[in-house]
């Protein structure tokens, strides 16, 4: 027994009482005697009354009442030990993280070697989920005690598949925000989907508006799209060996971008974006990188990079494995803003290879270019003999057929796609001027190769996406969705009374929790992360699926309907008046 009913039910109690904050207590065990003491969390007033000695971070949002301190050294006196150490986490999901991990261990060793450690998620006024952990002394890890099974609930089955795979994959999941630890509670595990819905493993329906973030424009399982892919399995599911296909793609592509007077398909954003970058490097025979705040270009060691103290300075690590060096190459500005950008060229021009940009920023959430900011970035590298990168991989057929270098008139010299070529399937692509993809293998000296890379199933999928899309006349009616949400949102905003701004670009949009504007990154995280976990979850209790971050987007697709939006608006109203 890990922990009894009434035992959870007094701490989701307790744990409900003191959100905002953290909870913590312990159950201790003697003999056949069990004793849950609750301990209060006294931050707050330590906080305020010497912050800098109990400043507000993550490895300090408790302080234990010495109260409760000297209590329980009393039971510990009297035969008592640790069964269960528990604590909340507020508005984020119920993990051991790595602060958890850090404060359960002393010298590498485990504080308390056979106690059970129970963390709740709690968003809002409810525990939204609550998971056990236990140090592995042969394997010296904590790991996942329980079976999903402690809190009963409508998720048993997304709860029970989470447990299981936290045993095998890290966190569980096989990307890391699919894992809810930025608004709480537990990911829903998807079952089927169809048209502009999903189902979890547990058989709830949610109008979806994360459509695979982002490609799925036709919505789930369009009927052309599967019995494409259908066909070409039945062909085989891969060569290694080129295909006529492959060479309609790159024909249908660059006949809709001219940019892109050669393609070369890949299998993922991150691919294209990695390889543009290398070819950029080749081509000009220069290191450095230019990116910007905010802007997200996949996972390669280049661009995991953040800020330093000033607005153009060399890049630093954002994520462990990632060489110092190596990040040093990439310089970052903030987005929007063209001075910035002047400046860092008038004295570092000639090192610098390339500037890459989501020509629309969706990975901050929705933010769009000021006007004249795409125009300047073409004319200022232009000038510097730079190489220009859009990463269209969001925006590329969404926001126009064409992509943002149709909306907005702006050619660059290298663009990259992604999965929308492939109808949702991993693929991805990269091209640009003639010239420069001649410096390509095995026309030139850049290497980049994929097994993959111009799958069969994907092309087959892309091509029938392409060919849905090709009329053009999808883009008005995903404009028409597009402005009916945003219109639902705003006035849910506004009869709750929440500072809510929306930015939208066609049919990708997202709601900061703030009176805005939200021009840049810094504008994005002025946003109330707090507020929207509770939104987000109050949509999700109402059958509405939006992405489990506040700095993503959403999307519309051609599968939704008015009646989609219509709903989901009208879930938005109790969803705001939740959230406040």
């Amino acid at each position: 027994m890990l922990i009894t009913a009434d035992e959870l039910a007094a701490i989701k109690r307790q744990a409900v009482a003191e959100y905002p904050n953290e909870c913590c207590g312990v159950i201790l065990v003697r003999g056949a005697e069990r004793r849950h003491v609750p301990c209060r969390n006294v931050q707050d007033q330590m906080h305020a009354r010497d912050p800098l000695t109990f400043p507000r971070t993550a490895r300090n949002a408790y302080y234990m009442d010495p109260l409760d301190a000297l209590r329980l050294n009393r039971l510990l006196d009297e035969g008592f030990g640790f069964a269960v150490i528990y604590h909340s986490h507020p508005n984020a999901g119920a993990y051991f993280s790595e602060t958890d991990r850090a404060q359960a261990l002393i010298k590498g060793e485990p504080a308390y070697p056979g106690a059970v450690y129970v963390v709740l998620s709690v968003v809002g006024q409810q525990v939204r989920g609550v998971a056990a952990y236990r140090w592995d002394a042969e394997r010296r890890v904590f790991e996942r005690a329980d079976d999903g099974d402690l809190d009963a609930g409508e998720s048993r089955a997304s709860r029970r598949l989470l447990a299981a795979a936290e045993r095998r994959i890290p966190g569980g999941v096989n990307s890391p925000v699919r894992a809810f630890r930025s608004v709480g509670g537990e990911p829903r595990f998807v079952a089927r989907a169809e048209g502009a819905h999903v189902w979890d493993a547990d058989g709830h329906p949610y109008i979806d508006f994360v459509g695979s973030w982002g490609p799925l424009i036709l919505g789930h399982a369009p009927a052309a799209v599967v019995e494409a892919v259908t066909a070409a399995a039945r062909r085989g599911t891969s060569y290694g060996a080129p295909t006529a296909h492959e060479v309609e793609l790159a024909s249908a592509i660059t006949a809709t971008y001219p940019s892109m007077e050669m393609v070369r398909l890949v299998s993922s954003g991150t691919e294209a974006a990695m390889s543009a970058i290398r070819v950029a490097r080749g081509a000009t025979g220069r290191d450095v990188l230019v990116k910007f705040d905010g802007c997200y270009h996949g996972h390669a060691d280049s661009l995991l990079v953040k800020a330093g103290s000033g607005g153009a300075t060399f890049g630093i690590p954002d994520s462990r494995g990632v060489p110092s060096a190596l990040a040093a190459l990439t310089l970052t500005l903030p987005f929007n803003d063209l001075a910035a950008v002047r400046d860092l060229f008038a004295a570092r021009g000639a090192e610098i290879a390339a500037l890459i940009v989501e020509p629309v920023a969706g990975n901050m959430g929705v933010v769009p270019p000021a006007p004249g900011f795409l125009d300047g970035l073409r004319a200022i590298t232009a000038q510097h003999g730079a190489l220009l990168i859009f990463d269209e991989v969001i925006t590329g057929f969404r926001l126009a057929y064409g992509g943002a270098q149709e909306l907005y008139r702006v050619r660059p010299d290298l663009t990259c796609l992604g999965k929308i070529i492939g109808g949702g399937l991993p693929v991805g692509a990269y091209g640009g001027r003639r010239d420069v993809m001649d410096h390509v293998a095995p026309l030139g000296a850049v290497y980049q190769a994929g097994t993959l890379s111009g799958n069969p199933l994907a092309v087959a999928a892309g091509l029938a996406t392409l060919a849905a899309l090709a009329d053009r006349k999808g883009y008005a009616r995903l404009e028409a969705l597009g402005a009916r949400l945003e219109r639902g949102l705003c006035d849910a905003a506004d009869k709750a009374g929440v500072p809510f701004t929306v930015n939208r670009v066609g049919s990708m949009l997202t709601g900061f929790f703030c009176a805005g504007p939200v021009r840049d990154y810094a504008g994005a995280k002025a946003a109330d992360t707090a507020r929207y976990a509770r939104f987000y979850h109050a949509m999700l209790d109402r059958g509405v699926y939006l992405a489990p971050s506040q700095f993503e987007a959403a999307f519309v697709s051609l599968a939704h309907s008015d009646d989609d939006v219509d709903r989901a608006s009208r879930a938005a109203v109790d969803a705001m008046a939740a959230a406040v």
